[in-house]
């Protein structure tokens, strides 16, 4: 990432804290930033909540919410007050070089 190499195992995580329940848009700009990479697809659990091919207006829309509303408009379910993290899978392509990187699940 961001032209270097970068190893790691089953045990490891990419941890989000920005103090807040953050946007879908500030979510992928922070991976834009951080990591140079953009996030072509978002899930959940069985919940895609972004790809890049998604209805436009609806990928508009999520961006402007938080993930927590994200997650549970789109799997349908209220997530647990005393839930700390949300954890999720990334598909991701380097900016510079559009190839595929593989990262951790992000929390």
């Amino acid at each position: 990432m961001k032209g270097k190499e970068w190893n790691w195992t089953a045990w490891d995580s990419v941890a989000v804290d920005l103090g807040k329940d953050i946007t879908l848009g500030e979510f992928l700009d922070y991976f834009k930033e951080k990591y140079n990479l953009e996030v072509s697809m978002l899930s959940q659990g069985v919940s895609i909540l972004y790809s890049f091919f998604a209805n436009a207006a609806k990928v508009k829309q999520r961006k402007a919410m938080p993930l927590s509303e994200v997650c549970a408009s789109v799997g349908k379910t209220e997530l647990p007050e005393n839930q700390m993290y949300l954890v999720f899978e990334v598909i991701c392509n380097d900016i510079e070089t559009d190839e595929d990187v593989e990262i951790p699940f992000v929390k």
